[in-house]
């Protein structure tokens, strides 16, 4: 018989748990309910439980105490918020540091929170795909993110005073050269020698971008190959990375969320890890691109490897214990309209800027775009070809 998922609800008004039991009644799910997070967690100890659902304000241990210790002791587990208090820190901090990755406000639509809780549970089970599994086990050892960047997001956590957060960037010379050079770039047209002007001038959502970009980097240890210097594949997730903060704000007139803040660094992350780990199935997948033009680069490396770096690189994101939307972007930015998709916009204007700055890097590794992930996205033609223009020229 096979074995049903597990649901773990946690929440401190009885009522809460009694609409959300009549609602998941028939769902197929293995269904648990606890009303503090103390019994919450002997569930978890008790049963083998897949996902969680769980408030915020709660008594004695609140929901932020609640699944961080789940992050800690579960990992495994898929954790998800269920509050009606939107605008508090520890919702966004939950959310930041993985403790928790989505957040639905009470109340709730039931037929949204249980599709949603569907593609979560699939997502994961993606990332357990047997070939995904039977390639990342040839890796001894998996990469983890240096000290540095763990020093760092503490303190922008915390609220540290500005001078030790550059204090601390500055003990980096490589990650100090990476503000220097951004703040310099045509993007911000900032001249200035000084870290701590050239952090003031980029702020402290672009500064994170760059020391996780640099953490990656140094995690990855990658050597230029052939191809592509380092220095190349840079500057294509820092073009990535400004084209999907211009285009968001350009398309839907305000910032794009914290959570998916570093999404255009990071959503390629798979091909270091091919060229760190699988350096000649990587320049045979390179050669049969060139060899076959609009293949693309995904096909070549489903050809080759039976996997795609989009698959290698939300597999990693995962093992860091990075935000979800940036997970998933990275997971499905060549295929943003699959009904797996949580936030089908968001993932699709990945794939545009995947398109656009991919092509720059290498025009032999694109594919032909779908002219309906440019409409879900909200791109235009008329946008898509001035950009394209911006950086021909």
């Amino acid at each position: 018989m096979e074995r049903k998922q597990a649901i773990l609800f946690v929440d401190d008004e009885i009522s809460v748990l009694r609409s959300l039991k009549r609602a998941f009644l028939d769902s197929g799910y293995q269904l648990y309910f606890a009303d503090s997070g103390a019994k919450g967690l002997m569930a978890l100890k008790a049963k083998d439980i897949d996902l969680v659902v769980s408030d915020m304000r709660m008594p004695q241990m609140d929901g932020y105490q609640f699944l961080s210790r789940v992050k800690k002791d579960y990992p495994q587990v898929v954790r998800l918020i269920l509050s009606g208090y939107t605008q508090e820190d520890t919702v966004y901090k939950a959310l930041i540091d993985g403790s928790a990755k989505m957040y639905v406000a009470k109340p709730w639509d039931n037929q949204k929170l249980k599709l949603l809780i569907a593609q979560l549970l699939e997502i994961r089970e993606a990332l357990r795909e047997q070939r995904l599994l039977e390639v990342m086990n040839t890796i001894d050892e998996l990469p983890t993110l240096p000290a540095t960047y763990h020093e760092i997001m503490r303190l922008i956590e915390r609220d540290a005073d500005f001078d030790k957060i550059v204090a601390m960037v500055e003990k980096d010379p490589a990650m100090t050269a990476k503000v220097l050079q951004v703040a310099n770039s045509a993007y911000f047209r900032n001249a200035t020698a000084s870290l701590k002007r050239a952090a003031v001038f980029i702020g402290l959502m672009n500064l994170k971008d760059i020391v996780l970009g640099c953490s990656v980097l140094k995690a990855l240890d990658c050597k230029a190959m052939g191809f592509y210097s380092i220095e190349s594949l840079w500057e294509h997730f820092v073009r990535s990375n400004g084209l999907v903060h211009k285009l968001y704000e350009r398309i839907h007139d305000e910032k794009v969320d914290e959570t998916a803040g570093s999404t255009g660094l990071l959503y390629d992350v798979g091909i270091l890890v091919l060229l760190r780990y699988f350096p000649e199935q990587f320049r045979e997948i390179i050669n049969r691109c060139r060899q076959q033009p609009g293949l693309g680069l995904l096909a070549a490396e489903e050809e080759i490897m039976g996997v795609t770096h989009a698959q290698l690189g939300a597999y990693l994101l995962s093992w860091w214990n990075l935000p979800h939307p940036i997970i998933e972007a990275t997971l499905y930015h060549h295929n943003p309209l699959s009904e797996l998709v949580t936030n089908q916009e968001f993932v699709s204007l990945i794939g545009v800027v995947s398109h656009l700055s991919l092509a720059v890097l290498d025009v032999s590794l694109v594919a032909e775009l779908d002219s309906e992930v440019m409409k879900k996205a909200g791109v235009s033609v008329a946008m898509y070809e001035d950009v394209q223009r911006q950086l021909q020229s």
